[in-house]
């Protein structure tokens, strides 16, 4: 599973609110298609600043709502590889008050996945 960025979460919950496909904003934005599906699917974490600025003119934002979190969104998940990915996209994580480095959220995320692989091989076990 991809690590959607805000970027990307907030780019499709705009255009879709919007009413505006992938296509559309692709083609008015002059940006690929392929851009906008990576972006929107997490195989993307980043854009320039002059293809996010033209997204954000079709979309009729700021860049800065692009990239905006919102304290009241609230996201729905199930699939525990995307919640632990979402969490640690965040910027303001603490441990015990203490604010968890970049070093800290690798070893995080290093553990979350072997212990989704050990259960992915257990079950292939269990088959």
């Amino acid at each position: 599973m991809s690590n959607i960025s805000i970027l990307g979460i907030n780019i499709k919950r705009i255009r879709e609110k919007k009413g505006i496909s992938a296509y559309r904003l692709a083609k008015d934005a002059n940006v690929g298609a392929s851009t906008i599906s990576q972006i929107e699917s997490g195989k993307r974490q980043s854009l320039n600043s002059v293809t996010a600025e033209k997204i954000a003119n079709v979309l009729e934002v700021s860049t800065d709502e692009l990239f905006a979190t919102e304290n009241n969104t609230e996201y729905v998940v199930t699939d525990i590889e995307q919640t632990m990915n979402l969490v640690l996209s965040s910027e303001e994580l603490v441990l015990d008050d203490i604010e968890i480095t970049e070093e800290e959220k690798a070893q995080i995320k290093m553990a979350v996945d072997i212990a989704l692989s050990a259960i992915r091989k257990s079950r292939e076990r269990r088959k």
